[in-house]
């Protein structure tokens, strides 16, 4: 089992800005990240080009605003001050380097790793959405898994107690944490919250969620008690 961090940038897995392709990138933009899709496409992962790759690592689950008070370099705060940083993006290429789609991130930061879980139909990303706040311990780094192959940029979804479909989101928060199974495609998220608005009390909530077909199953269970991403990530045998 491997536990996913909160950058989860993996040495050899990205290319930063200054590498192949860089001349189709849009104006205002760098190429973050580039990885291979299986079927000849590639991801792009695209920031605003004043973002170098040393200050996306700083920046990186502090609660930045991303204002011109978040920067030291004099020079660029007065850059961000007349031009705000824009979102982040995520396109897919074909074969032949057409632009398939594009999805802007509503987050200046993002990251991209390969799934190396097991028995995945076709190749899965998990793209990591930093939307950490400046304050509190319910905000961070949101993941989605997507299976470009067979789902373009449309995350992959998983199945409600009520049978609806939604789009599949893991949290890593303070009070929230997520492990993917190497061997098999399972995902285990643990979050904690309130009982409910008239008590002080916690609840814990473990879930499973396993894929069958291109659709996440979701078990779950509650108990009462409060975890917190600063200590170990629960045992196995907790989850359903």
């Amino acid at each position: 089992m491997r536990i996913v961090g909160t950058a989860m940038c993996l040495a050899g897995c990205m290319l930063w800005a200054g590498l192949a392709g860089a001349a189709t990138v849009p104006p205002g933009y760098r190429l973050a990240q580039q990885m291979p899709t299986g079927d000849g496409g590639e991801l792009e992962l695209l920031e605003d080009v004043r973002i170098t790759s040393d200050l996306h690592q700083s920046l990186w689950g502090n609660g930045s605003a991303f204002d011109e008070d978040a920067f030291d370099d004099e020079a660029l705060a007065k850059d961000v001050a007349s031009r705000p940083i824009v979102e982040a993006r995520l396109r897919l290429l074909s074969a032949s380097g057409d632009e398939v789609g594009s999805v802007g991130l509503a987050y200046p930061l993002a990251t991209l790793e390969k799934a190396a879980m097991e028995g995945m139909p076709s190749p899965a990303f998990f793209l990591t959405v930093d939307q950490t706040a400046p304050m509190g311990s319910y905000s961070g780094p949101a993941t989605q898994v997507l299976m470009p192959a067979r789902r373009k940029l449309q995350p992959m979804q998983y199945q409600a107690a009520d049978g609806t479909l939604k789009p599949l989101f893991l949290a890593q928060t303070g009070k929230a944490a997520w492990q993917a199974d190497d061997a098999q495609p399972e995902i285990f998220q643990v979050s904690s919250s309130m009982a409910d608005d008239d008590s002080d009390d916690f609840v814990t909530t473990y879930r499973t969620y396993r894929l069958k077909g291109d659709v996440w199953q979701v078990s779950s269970r509650e108990e009462k008690g409060y975890w917190e991403s600063e200590g170990d990530f629960p045992q196995r045998s907790v989850f359903p």
